[in-house]
Order: structure tokens, then sequence, then C-alpha cells
């Protein structure tokens, strides 16, 4: 067990006293989110480890652990090992019975891992990090998004017919991980992947059934290949006439070939009059200083020359069709190069994907790509020689994603404890369903009334509080903060005041406590020790893992939180619980693991 700074016992009269400040005991439980507001002040300081005053204890690598073999050497134990696998790969913890198994035989753990790649939790993981590559999802409801629910899905949520154009792409990446096809579908694949809103939008085939996600076809002369011939990631990535699809073909390099032509360092010739587009366009071809990078890009750039430049979907009744075969070169009149990759020619959007498949750098950045969000680093600091350990576990195993993830979760430089390779913080989808996992709780908010439907917000930008908690909005944020701020305990703050007060509210009008979620071992009226010290430890075992004694000093802490609750709610045995609750729900361990 991990020691943590009982931080709790100096402070707790003054956090309790915050927290009984503007707290309504008439109110009902149906109001106790906005009457707990108060109690966040506790949650903020009075646990054990707080993402406030215990967030050193996440960020440093100073930190003692207790006499296991694993943390001695720099490495985190084996059940501390299964949370942070739990959490990368399903963002949840793994269950008692996963977590014995473990601790009676570390050996145990490969085969729990693979289970956890079988979960479906596990595919939204991977739409969650290809999102970071292709910055598919953005917001909802204003430009290049901001499709309305019109046609055959009038009356569809418009938040929902969004998230379900802008989830495609992500979904095939998802549907070819999951399915343990090669990885290399996501640039060949010969279908797509629609529910009925997407094959509505794009004019696809579907059976109709509503949410269904099957496989497809895109209509007319588009060739298939992957999420290279996707109307909406060409939405998303726009394109002018004069820029004649550049910033589309680097899109690309730099998702799939982390490979970014920006990047380059070039010198601007002053003497081109970049206000001319003829001499620009000259230039390109021409001039020493802007040929070194568009020799390259322009020939990529001529395989995405079917698709229309900016684009408003409000304005076009369904279906929409991305697609004009020789849109740029015949009827915009651009003079586009010949289409090749890297000075290997190619006719149409399946032979790029073939390309780009067979190019090393591919599977390199997959790795790359794989490392960087399960270890929270930069991409251009993820270690050449551990990229290409991965690369070569993907290329061997015949582009199979799961084994190279299985090898990566299990490796040493996964199970480094502390420090810059250490803990890492739980990124807002993995947040979102651990709490939910945990208490039932999901925060949403429901604007029908107003014409936008139910929004998940931990999973949105623009009305939720994705890129505050660390999220991106793949337009003006772009690259996930992976290190504590203000607002990211703010938004744990918020979801775990939240959390608490539902789960119990939901357990307490529970009669059997074997089917609660937390409060399974007391009542509201519960008050001898011995009973909420083991509630207690049931807490500790189920939030964090922890395996502790019913004397051990973080109960005696967490204890004195209660009762010190319990005294200032007037013996209101709900009302303290979810002070307590608040607060163990905001400790370091839930916002890192």
């Amino acid at each position: 067990m991990r020691e943590h700074p009982l931080i709790l016992i100096p402070i707790a009269a003054f956090s309790l006293a915050l927290a009984a400040c503007g707290d309504d005991s008439t109110a009902t439980d149906a109001s106790a989110s906005a009457s707990e507001s108060g109690s966040t002040a506790a949650s903020a300081s009075a646990t054990e480890g707080s993402t406030g005053a215990g967030e050193s204890e996440g960020a440093t690598d100073t930190d003692t652990g207790a006499d296991t073999g694993g943390e001695a050497e720099g490495l985190l134990p084996p059940s501390e090992h299964l949370i942070r696998i739990s959490m990368a790969l399903r963002g949840k913890r793994p269950s008692e019975a996963d977590l014995a198994k473990v601790e009676e035989d570390p050996a145990a753990l490969p085969g729990i891992v693979d289970a956890y790649l079988e979960s479906p939790e596990f595919g939204a993981i991977i739409r969650d990090l290809h999102n970071d590559a292709l910055l598919s999802i953005v917001d909802f409801g204003a430009p290049p998004a901001g499709f309305l629910a019109k046609g055959a899905i009038a009356g569809t949520d418009p938040y929902a017919v969004n998230r379900s154009i802008m989830e495609a792409p992500l979904r095939l990446v998802e549907h070819i991980v999951v399915n343990d096809r090669p990885y290399t579908e996501i640039v060949t694949a010969d279908y797509t992947l629609a529910d009925n809103v997407v094959a509505t939008v794009w004019g696809l085939d579907h059976s109709g059934t509503k949410g269904k996600w099957e496989e497809t076809s895109w209509q007319g002369k588009r060739a298939h290949a992957g999420v290279l011939s996707d109307s909406w990631l060409f939405t998303r990535h726009s394109s002018t006439v004069t820029n004649a699809n550049r910033g589309r073909a680097n899109a690309m390099s730099r998702a799939l070939l982390c490979y970014d032509f920006l990047d380059r360092d070039i010198e601007l010739d002053p003497s081109v009059n970049l206000a001319d587009p003829n001499v620009v366009a000259e230039a390109v071809q021409s001039n020493q200083a802007c040929a070194a990078c568009h020799q390259a890009l322009d020939p990529m750039a001529s395989f995405f020359s079917g698709y229309l430049p900016n684009y408003t979907p409000a304005l076009i009744p369904y279906p929409l069709d991305m697609w004009v075969e020789g849109l740029f070169p015949i009827l915009f009149k651009v003079n586009m190069r010949d289409p090749a990759f890297f000075g290997a020619p190619g006719d149409d959007l399946a032979d790029l994907g073939d390309l780009i498949a067979d190019d090393p750098r591919f599977s390199l950045c997959a790795a790359r790509r794989f490392y960087a969000y399960f270890h929270q680093v930069e991409l251009d600091d993820v270690p050449l020689e551990e990229a290409s350990a991965l690369q070569s576990t993907l290329v061997e195993g015949g582009f199979q994603v799961k084994p190279m993830i299985k090898e990566l979760v299990l490796s040493d430089a996964f199970r480094v404890a502390e420090g810059e390779r250490g803990r890492k913080q739980a990124r807002p989808i993995q947040l979102a369903a651990l709490i939910d996992d945990l208490t039932g709780f999901r925060w949403r908010t429901d604007l029908s009334a107003f014409g936008v439907g139910v929004i998940d917000l931990m999973d949105d930008s623009l009305i939720g509080y994705h890129v505050l908690a660390g999220g991106i909005d793949s337009l003006f944020v772009t690259r996930p903060s992976n290190t504590p701020s203000a607002t990211t305990s703010l938004v744990l703050q918020g979801i775990a005041r939240n959390a608490a007060n539902i789960v119990v509210t939901a357990d307490f009008a529970q009669a059997d406590k074997g089917k609660r979620k937390l409060l399974t071992m007391v009542d509201a009226d519960t008050r001898d020790d011995a009973t909420l010290r083991d509630q207690l430890v049931a807490l500790h075992r189920r939030l964090y893992g922890e395996a502790l004694a019913a004397d051990d000093p973080v109960i005696d802490a967490s204890l004195e939180l209660l009762k010190g609750a319990l005294a200032l709610a007037n013996d209101d045995g709900a009302r303290a619980w979810k002070i307590t609750l608040t607060a163990l729900l905001q400790d370091v361990r839930i916002a890192f693991y």
C-alpha cells in the first residue's frame, strides 16, 4: 500500500465548516446537487490526497512506497499495475475478483489484459486515441459541423446527429481494431461504417436500424481507402481552391505518418509576391525555397482533388455528396500535379492508401501514437527505441493492434511508479467512465427544450467541460493536457459533488444492500464505529483498490471526516455521507492512476 499524507485531521473542522455554509438542511435530495456546492471546499482540502493539497504526490517522484519488490525498484506493485492498466484500457477500476487474482498470483495479469482488450470500453479508448490524430470531434453546433436534423432524420437531436457524423471515421478505426483486422485497413478498407444518421446524410446503404453501426460503401466513383474516403473527415479538414488540398494532404501526413510539412525549416524568398496566385503557383514548382516542401506535398494533395472545398452543410438537403470526380483540375481549372506519394505515382485514393500502408513511417507512427497516448507524453518525446520495438510487434503480428498494446501496458516502462513517466492523469473519457462505473452518475445536461438534445458534459467542449478537463476540441486545442491545472481540479470537484449526491440518494433508497453501488454496509442511521470502519475500508478498496485494515490511520482520518460531517449536519446521515464521498471521489487516486 502506498502511504498518503494525512492532511485531513488538522483541517477537518475548517473544511466541514465551509461545507456547512449555505447548506440548506431542508433541501430535497433532488436539489442536492445545487445545495451541496459548499461541500466542494471539504472535498478539495479534506481528502487525504486531494488534487489540491495532494497534487504533488501524483506529480513527483519522491514518494516512498510500501515494502514490495516492485515499488522498491521504482515500479508499481502488481495490484496497482492492474489498476493502471484497467484505467488505461477501460477507464474503470478492476473488479474485486481481478484484484484478488493478481494479488494472489501476479502471473495472472496477462490473461486479465486479454479480457480487457475484448471489453466494449476498450473501443471507446481507441476512438479517443485516434481523435488525437485525426482531430475529428469538433464543436457540434458550428462550422465545420452544424449539421441539421432534417429530412429522414428530422426530430433527431442535433447534438446526436453531429456526434454520429463526426465519430464515423473513428468508429471505422475502432471496428478494425476490436475485430482484429489488420491496422492497415484504416487506409485500405474497401468499406466504411455508418449508422442511420451517417447513412442519411451521405446517402449510404443502411438497414435503417437507429444507432446501429454497419459496414457500407461510398456511392459513385470515389475509391475506397478507409478513413481517406470519409466525407466528414474532409469536411472537417477543408480546403480553398487556391490551397488545392495541400492542408488536407498535410493533415493526413501528420495523422498517419507523424510527418508534418509545417515542421520543416524553410527560407522565405522575399522576391515572391504572395498576393499573386499565379506567381505563387509558379514558385512552388520552380523556386528552390518553396519546392523543397511542395515537390512532395502537392502531388499528395492531388489525390484529394475530388473533394469539395469549404462546405456549408446546413444549406443543402440530404444526401450530401462531398466527392466530384475531377473537381479541382477540371471544374476549378486548378493546375494539379500528377498524384504521387513521396515520388511513388498513383491514380486514386485507394492507391494512396496502399502507398501509406506500405510506408514504414505508417507503422512507426502508429506505435508512437499508441505509446504517446498511454504514457501521456508528447509525440516527439516518445523514445525511438521503444517505439521501434512496438513497431516490430505490430508488423510481425500482421498489423494486429491488440498484441502491441498488451506489450505496451505490461512493460516495465508503463509500470513506473512516479516521476514524469509515472502517474497518469485520467483523461476526460476515463474520468467520466470511472465515475459512472463507481456511482452510476453521468454528467449530462438536457437541452431538448432548446432544440439541442442531451449533452454529455465530459465529452463536449462547446457547452461541456471536455477541454477544461484536459481534453481537446480538435480546432483550437489540438493537444491534450496531461498535467493538473485549476480547471481540471474544478471539473473534478464538480463531478465528484454531483456523483456523491446521486449515489448516496440512490443507495439509501435501495433496501437491498447487495444491490447498492457504494454504501453496501450502512444505512443513514448507522452509527457504530465498527460498521462505519468496515464501510470505509470497503470504499477505499472499491475507489482506490487499497487493502486497508479497519484500524489503519487512513481509515481513522476518513472516519473523523464522517463524524465531523455528522456533527455539522445535525446528525443527518445522508448529508454526512455525501460530504464524505465528495471528498473521497476527488482524491488524487481518482484524478491519477
